[in-house]
């Protein structure tokens, strides 16, 4: 007995016909609405205004403050009195005019003060000067204390050192006001003054004014 002929069984094919994808990330729509950029902006426009007027009234408080200088600081030719009061020793101390044909510069510092630090370094040039082309004197506003380290340092070396002034002295020379410089002739009449930090164009203008004597 023959066997009749099977159907051939057909496999199907388990393979895909593509790789897998990775999923897709979800899309962020971010809407901006229009009230919230216009507080943007106005904010902005705020800030530039407020801005502008501080800066007017430093401006304006610069503009005060060196006008207050120019009324604060001696003017040419005003006759300086006698500088009486206590150096840092102790000693009781007289500086009159009229006498000595050297030119007189005053100085008033502390040495707390910034600017005055700052003008240490500036004064090198008319130190060099004395005490043959100018007399030097130095007040100290505020009445600290010295050690000869510090006298030293700053090159005061035999100059006059004041650290407190008589009530009409003080009151001339407005010693709260520094640092100070005043350039005065042998008669006490000023010559040059200044409030504040001293330049370069300053030194080189107190010097031609020592030398010219």
């Amino acid at each position: 007995m023959s066997l009749g002929r099977q159907p051939a069984v057909r496999e199907k094919s388990a393979v895909s016909s593509s790789a897998p994808q990775s999923p897709e990330m979800p899309t962020r729509h971010i809407q901006v609405h229009k009230g919230t950029v216009i507080a943007f902006v106005l904010i902005n426009l705020l800030l530039i205004v407020a801005c502008l007027l501080a800066l007017g009234q430093i401006r304006a408080l610069r503009n005060k403050v060196a006008g207050d200088m120019v009324l604060l600081t001696p003017r040419r030719s005003t006759l300086l009195p006698a500088l009486t009061g206590t150096d840092w020793t102790g000693a009781k101390q007289t500086m009159a005019f009229g006498q000595d044909p050297r030119p007189t510069l005053i100085y008033t510092f502390s040495k707390e003060c910034p600017y005055c630090k700052e003008n240490w370094h500036a004064l090198r040039s008319l130190q060099s000067l004395a005490p043959q082309s100018v007399r030097i004197i130095y007040i100290d506003g505020v009445g600290d204390l010295f050690a000869p380290e510090y006298v030293t340092a700053n090159g005061i070396g035999g100059s006059l050192l004041l650290v407190q002034l008589s009530g009409a002295a003080a009151f001339a020379y407005k010693a709260p006001l520094m640092p100070q410089t005043i350039l005065a002739d042998r008669n006490g009449r000023v010559q040059w003054a200044h409030i504040g930090e001293l330049r370069q164009n300053d030194i080189s203008e107190v010097v031609g004014l020592v030398r010219r004597h």
